[in-house]
Order: structure tokens, then sequence, then C-alpha cells
């Protein structure tokens, strides 16, 4: 019953009764982005954005992911040799910014090697604080919200974002003069679905993004991926370690599944995990 009632809510009426099913004050320069916005507009960036998730897709990711998952597995090797612990949402953290940030805008920033690199020190600092001036503010006088908002408060920092829509823009115009035509990323299809409705004005399609909204589509990638990737990968291996019986079965049906090496349609074949 649960699941047939995810399906209807994401899938079949998604585009009809759950369209505004949010109200999130306090975006900031966020404004225009598809987890915001309301009606024609939603659904019009949605269908924008929905083929970044489809099979196809995944695929052509997955050799990405592979590279980046043996740069982590090394890099865990090397402290495990070394006898030392591993702090798990350190880890995790750039692991999942690199990856992010390589099948999102093709950038390759190795930031697991790199901690330092801004990419992750700006990512950490848009993780949710409960000890937000203007979240407590608003938590405690929520009457104050629309005032807030006129003021141009936000629950992002404004260097962050700044940073973020810099990186991003700068991608974007590179590309611009480059006419990378290879990419299947992210950052690129929002990019084609601009140029499409630039060659097709006169004509009945749907209208591409503006500049600013690929910028916020971008940095609501960044910020929806970064935390929740890393605490769900740091949550599953504190559970794995302190269960070992689920370990070793965990084990065996990896060990079955991949004899050689790990491929996309063998992962899909792993019922345990």
């Amino acid at each position: 019953m649960d699941t047939e009632i995810i399906k209807t809510v994401l899938i079949k009426e998604c585009h009809t009764l759950f369209t505004n099913r949010r109200d999130f004050p306090l975006n900031g320069e966020l404004y225009d982005a598809v987890t915001v916005v309301e009606d024609d507009n939603w659904r019009r960036i949605r269908n924008i954005l929905s083929p970044s998730f489809t099979s196809g897709r995944l695929k052509e990711m997955f050799g990405i992911m592979k590279k980046h998952s043996s740069t982590l597995i090394k890099h865990l090797q090397k402290t495990a040799e070394q006898g030392g612990t591993v702090d798990l949402k350190g880890v995790f953290g750039p692991y999942s910014m690199d990856v992010i940030a390589s099948t999102a805008f093709s950038v390759d920033i190795d930031s697991l090697n790199n901690p330092d690199d801004p990419f992750v020190t700006n990512a950490k600092k848009l993780q949710f604080n409960f000890e937000n001036p203007v979240f407590i503010i608003g938590a405690l006088l929520p009457f104050t919200m629309p005032l807030l908002e006129k003021m141009n408060f936000s629950f992002f920092p404004d260097s962050v974002t700044k940073f973020f829509y810099a990186a991003v823009q700068k991608i974007k115009a590179e590309r611009m003069i480059n006419q990378h035509k290879s990419r299947v990323d992210f950052l690129q299809l929002m990019m084609d679905s601009q140029k499409s409705d630039q060659s097709d004005k006169g004509k009945e399609t749907h209208k591409g993004l503006t500049d600013h909204e690929i910028l916020s589509q971008a940095m609501t990638f960044i910020f929806a991926g970064y935390e929740t990737s890393s605490s769900t990968l740091t949550f599953f291996f504190y559970n794995i370690a302190t269960n070992p019986e689920a370990m070793k079965k965990l084990q065996q049906e990896v060990d079955r599944t991949f004899p050689n090496r790990v491929t996309l349609k063998q992962l899909s074949q792993n019922i345990y995990a």
C-alpha cells in the first residue's frame, strides 16, 4: 500500500495534484530552483531536468563513479595499513563532492586528496545548521519570515552561493566558447535546452532555462547531493561495522555477484545490497 501511494505522489500524479506541495521561504538566490518554483514553471524545469536521471544517463556516469570509488578505496586502504582511524563523514563528504562535480559538471577536483579545495570547504558551509540565527528566529518567531525575506535574509550563506554561482558561470562560459558537444552531464543538458529554445523561436515549444535558472538548478544539485549522499554512506558504513553478521552476508553476496569487476547490470542483481 505504501509503495503504491509513493508511486502515485512521485510519478502518476506528480504533474497534477502535488506541484505546489512545498513552501520554503528565505531561499535567497535559489528563488527559481526546481525545489521552490510552482505550477507551469515547475513543470517546465522538471521536464528539462528529468532526462538527467534516465537509465541511459546513469550508464554513462557509472564509469565516472567507479573511478572515484577506486580512489576512495585506495585512500581507505592506505589509512588501514598505517593503523589509523577513519573519519567516515570526512571521507564520504569529499567523495560525494568528487562524484557530483564530475557527473554534473565534468570537473575533476579530487577533493579526497585535496580536502582544502574551495568546492569542498564551501559545500561544508551548505550543511543545515540548527544554530543558524536565521533558522532560530524563523522557528521561534515564524511571523517574521515575510519580513526577513523582504530584507533578503537567506538560509544559505551569501558567500557560498556567490562562489558556486561564479564557478558554474565560469564552466558554462568556457563551454560556450569551446563548444564541447561530447558532454553528457547535468550542466550540458540544461545548456542544450537553452540552445534548443533559441533555435526554435517562433515555434510553440517548451521554454528553455534562463542563465539564472541554470545556475540555480546547478546549485540545488550540489546542495541536495552533497550532504544527503555523504550522510547516507556514513550511516550505512556505521551500521555495517556494528553488525558483523550483516557485513559478512553482504560480503558473500558481493563476492558472488562480482567475481571479476563491477558492472552496472550485475549491480542491479544484488538482492541483499
